[in-house]
């Protein structure tokens, strides 16, 4: 009787495990491939980002971004870039609710967005192919006001 409940239990966490590895975050997506070779890592966040508003006002009118984190691996070698593929192909972070996957021939897109009181907290672009990246946007965005910039981009296009 204990030996089928022992086997019963060590079934059960081991395929736990495996679910659980069958997932990334986010943030092990990212803290991951931070420090390989030829990765271009920006951070623009704080004093800059406060200095930076009166410049940008008047485009930005709803959306109080205070930082932007980008990672671009299109200098790096084509095993990191199969590496970063292959596990944002896994991601899967509870946080975020994803607002558009594109798939196209050589290239794959995932926007997803972290909802506070209505606002957009964090938006994150994750690019998917031979030039693959990583853009996380921090701050409180009105919904609308994306809408906004998206349709004055469509206007002048």
């Amino acid at each position: 009787m204990k030996r089928g409940l022992s086997l019963i239990l060590l079934c059960g966490l081991l395929s736990l495990t495996v679910y659980c590895q069958a997932q990334v975050s986010l943030d092990h997506l990212y803290n991951r491939f931070a420090q390989e070779k030829n990765v271009e890592k920006v951070k623009v966040g704080g004093l800059l980002m406060f200095l930076t508003k009166p410049l940008v006002a008047k485009y930005t009118d709803g959306l109080n971004i205070s930082s932007v984190h980008v990672l671009a691996l299109d200098e790096c070698s084509r095993d990191v870039k199969l590496r970063f593929n292959v596990l944002a192909e896994k991601l899967n972070d509870d946080k975020y609710e994803v607002l558009l996957k594109a798939n196209e021939k050589d290239e794959k897109t995932r926007i997803l967005a972290r909802f506070h009181n209505d606002a957009i907290c964090e938006l994150v672009i994750v690019s998917m192919g031979e030039d693959p990246s990583l853009v996380r946007i921090k701050g409180k965005i009105k919904p609308e006001a994306v809408q906004k910039l998206v349709n004055s981009n469509s206007n002048e296009q």
